[in-house]
């Protein structure tokens, strides 16, 4: 009987660290797939930027994403969250910060600077969720918090004063204050998370933002609809809604729910801008300065700082899933 038993004490545990270990898998290649299609997304949009209409580009692949997700929900059976009274205002309020106006900003921003300065720029997003935080949630900064929001801005004022990276100023001010839209973003997402959930709410997002965007495009130039009759322009576009919005959200969820949003968040940080970098120089043929170089390492090393020594304890659960409703870059 005690052979009986102890065998039972070493087999029972078996299952759980097997299916343990097998979710960790499966979060950890969401993780990795995550990181390299936000990777991608500064490059696509630089492409679009440059060799399409910029409102078809963002209406475009706005609505191909809008449409997937849109079939997820339903699937899910939360499509009736779109219509309901009770949310619909603060979710279309949702969309035009966290989409509508940072597809615009990024689409016209990287029209005039390329991918790499871009990158550098949009590490600027701590800066924003520091300063709302301290705001809206009424957090009071730690001095590592200081500390890193002062490192990362080092280290892109390092590239600003080599002077040709961050120029025109009025596209690099675009691309700097986009992740202030994707934070303000996360503030509103605290009015509805819980009880709507993190795919629903960005599947709203997505969906009114493509009505927005079209219904721009359509008013602004639609003759430019013509130009879907290439296939290369029907490619990116689709590439860019299909698989860095639809799969990049849907691959980024898979990833924090089975792994924890610091530790998802800590290995999506470096691998972003580096990979951008790496993609910027494969497919843009762009070539980053030392200085360059340097200042995102310097950014990166901030933003890596911060999330690394982040206490889990000090968030509410409604203030982490605000903040996972935003997947890397999108």
């Amino acid at each position: 009987m005690k052979a009986e038993t102890d065998i039972a004490s070493h087999t029972a545990p078996r299952r759980p660290r097997e299916h343990s270990g097998r979710e960790f898998r499966i979060g950890l290649i969401n993780a990795i797939a995550t990181t390299i299609i936000a990777a991608v997304q500064p490059v696509l949009t630089r492409y679009g930027a440059k060799n399409i209409d910029p409102m078809l580009f963002s209406a475009g692949s706005m609505t191909v994403a809008a449409a997937m997700l849109a079939a997820v929900m339903w699937w899910r059976g939360e499509i009736g969250a779109l219509i309901s009274r009770r949310w619909i205002s603060r979710l279309v309020a949702l969309s035009m910060a966290g989409s509508v106006a940072t597809s615009l900003m990024l689409i016209f921003g990287l029209r005039k600077i390329d991918a790499i300065a871009g990158v550098i720029l949009l590490q600027s997003e701590p800066l924003y969720s520091l300063m709302l935080a301290t705001i809206f949630l009424g957090e009071r900064p730690s001095r590592r918090q200081l500390i890193a929001t002062a490192v990362i801005l080092m280290g892109i004022g390092s590239v600003f004063g080599a002077g040709r990276a961050f120029t025109p100023f009025s596209a690099a001010a675009l691309l700097f204050l986009t992740p202030l839209c994707w934070q303000t973003s996360h503030v509103i997402s605290l009015g509805v998370m819980p009880p709507l959930s993190e795919i629903c709410v960005t599947g709203a997002r997505t969906i009114f933002a493509a009505i927005v965007l079209t219904s721009i495009f359509l008013a602004s130039d639609f003759r430019a609809v013509t130009s879907l009759a290439e296939p290369r322009t029907l490619v990116v576009i689709f590439v860019t809604g299909a698989f860095v919005y639809a799969l990049g959200s849907l691959t980024w969820y898979g990833a924090i729910n089975r792994l924890s949003l610091a530790w998802t968040t800590a290995l999506t940080i470096p691998g972003v801008p580096m990979l951008s970098f790496l993609f910027a120089i494969i497919f843009l043929g762009e070539h980053p300065s030392i200085r360059e170089v340097g200042g995102m390492l310097i950014a990166v090393a901030g933003v890596l700082f911060l999330v690394l020594g982040a206490d889990a304890a000090r968030k509410h659960g409604d203030a982490e899933a605000a903040e996972a409703v935003h997947p890397p870059l999108t």
